[in-house]
């Protein structure tokens, strides 16, 4: 290919340097930091001396009485292009800079790098796409499809010269946590798309005729759409200017939006309280509990933060290796539990995360011992967790009639017998050898049934220990180890049948629970990161 003469075709329909440089398929981020060099070498000879003619050194000779009479020197109008509306011309580029650097001053972000996104009118997809068709039909066999996307060279371009505007380093989105979107307004985008309903008729007619599917008319996907099989032809039977017109006005920064990528601690709460919910229960738009234990967690994390109660309930969330009912306690090391961050403007210091846990057990209700920095990754173990682990439980259990294996007088008090706790701890309906002893089949409970589906599970009690409490005849204490998603409560008194074989089918008895606390979570958390 002839890249002068493609370059000189780009300026002569009014491109920029550096759109023109885009259309010869340059893809190295050089190419776009000095724009004005890079183009120097693809330029007409006669156009490069003009652009680079200098004045006479005498005519730069300005007297004191002259400088006092002189009028101030005019402002050269900008030459908006045709393609990128002006988005590529650094001589637009002041009121962006003004704009992030606000923006960033307010929220105090301490990373060292960034990534910028572009959100420009779709109108240059259909400018872009008029310019390349053009140059199919001028230049043989030229390839549209080598094309610099828009984005490319903005980030390479823009981006490099907000570098050291805003003191941080550029980088990539994968990279970098920090993310700068610029958002472009130009103010006859729809105008200009109107003729893509002739060009794409069929297209525009099944969108309206499902409006309530397609509520926006012209979206970026829809404009591709509607021109994958556009000619030439088509574009000058809609459009006197084959839809590259002159443009007055460069388009308009509207907004500017900085996102840090969330950060997240994993760490294992210990709740103490038995009228304590893990997250806030509002019932019918009213509180039924005073307080959380997401709420105790997050106050101290939104203080460090500087998070309005508003900001914290939007921008932090909790992810738990399930959940413990309102009156079981959760004990030993805890459950596992990560903390997601919206947008922080910073990392938390060690010193400052022990801080946050002293802050959170001196309430009474709940502790937590060590909050670490984890990764998002680190989420799979903890949500695959909830769903493999197992937990271990004690609870005292009462129980309410004479078993039907009992050798005594109808007559005489109820009592916890010998045995009671042989059977309770010797019984088994699976296999030897099978790392489970009981299998139960329990359905949905009736109490959570507004928040989970009526399904029938298999569940499996892994171990299984029962002993008498002294000077309570009556009761019985059980230590239990289950599979993840096990309702122990219903095992123990087998609610209606709803769960067999329950504690209750076992002693031949009636049985309740009187109370239950969670004393080991199995799960490796949180992981350890070097």
């Amino acid at each position: 290919m002839d890249d002068k003469n493609i370059f000189n075709v780009c300026k002569q329909a009014g491109c920029c340097d550096s759109c023109s440089l885009r259309y010869l398929g340059l893809k190295s981020s050089t190419v776009y930091e000095d724009v004005k060099k890079s183009a120097q070498r693809y330029k007409e000879e006669k156009t490069a001396v003009l652009e680079n003619e200098q004045p006479p050194d005498d005519a730069n000779k300005v007297t004191t009485a002259d400088s006092d009479s002189a009028p101030p020197a005019k402002k050269i109008k900008l030459s908006v292009c045709v393609i990128c509306l002006g988005i590529l011309q650094e001589e637009t580029w002041d009121d962006s800079f003004s704009m992030v650097k606000e923006v960033l001053e307010r929220k105090k972000y301490t990373s060292n790098t960034f990534a910028c996104a572009l959100s420009s009118p779709i109108a240059t997809i259909l400018r872009e796409r008029a310019m390349a068709l053009r140059l199919e039909n001028e230049i043989p066999n030229y390839d549209s499809n080598i094309v610099t996307p828009l984005k490319e060279a903005w980030k390479w371009s823009f981006g490099t010269k907000l570098a050291p505007v805003i003191e941080k380093k550029l980088d990539s989105g994968a990279i970098s946590p920090l993310l700068i979107t610029f958002n472009y307004d130009y103010l006859d985008d729809l105008q200009e798309l109107e003729i893509l309903k002739k060009i794409a008729a069929p297209l525009f007619e099944s969108r309206r005729q499902q409006h309530r599917r397609f509520a926006t008319e012209f979206t970026r996907r829809v404009v591709e759409q509607a021109l994958e099989n556009v000619t030439v032809e088509a574009l000058k039977a809609a459009s006197e200017s084959c839809c590259m017109a002159s443009v007055d006005t460069a388009v308009k920064c509207v907004s500017v939006v900085c996102t840090h990528s969330p950060l997240y601690l994993g760490g294992r709460y210990i709740k103490l309280s038995r009228d304590l919910p893990q997250t806030p229960w509002i019932l019918s738009g009213r509180r039924v509990m005073p307080s959380s234990v997401q709420e105790i967690i997050f106050q101290p994390i939104a203080d460090l933060y500087g998070m309005s109660e508003a900001e914290a309930e939007r921008r932090l969330k909790l992810i738990a290796a399930g959940r413990e009912d309102v009156d079981v306690r959760c004990l030993g090391q805890g459950r596992p539990f990560a903390i997601e961050i919206t947008d922080p403007q910073r990392q938390l210091t060690t010193e400052e995360l022990e801080k946050a846990c002293k802050l959170i057990a001196s309430g009474g209700d709940v502790i937590v011992k060590k909050l670490v920095p984890i990764v998002k990754d680190d989420l799979i173990l903890l949500k695959k967790g909830e769903e493999t682990k197992t937990k271990t439980y004690e609870a005292i259990c009462i129980k309410l009639t004479h078993s039907e294996f009992d050798q005594i007088d109808p007559v005489t008090p109820v009592t916890v017998t010998d045995v009671d706790i042989e059977r309770i701890n010797t019984y088994r309906n699976t296999a030897e050898g099978d790392e489970a002893r009981i299998e139960i089949s329990q359905a949905t409970p009736i109490r959570v049934l507004h928040r989970r589906p009526l399904l029938t599970r298999t569940r499996h009690i892994i171990e299984v220990h029962a002993s008498k409490v002294p000077g309570y005849p009556q009761l019985l204490l059980l230590r239990v180890r289950t599979s993840a998603g096990t309702y122990v409560k219903e095992w123990v008194h087998g609610e209606l049948g709803r769960t067999r074989p329950a504690l209750a089918h076992v002693l031949g008895a009636r049985a309740d629970l009187l109370a239950l606390d969670v004393t080991a979570v199995h799960l490796a958390w949180p992981p350890e990161h070097e």
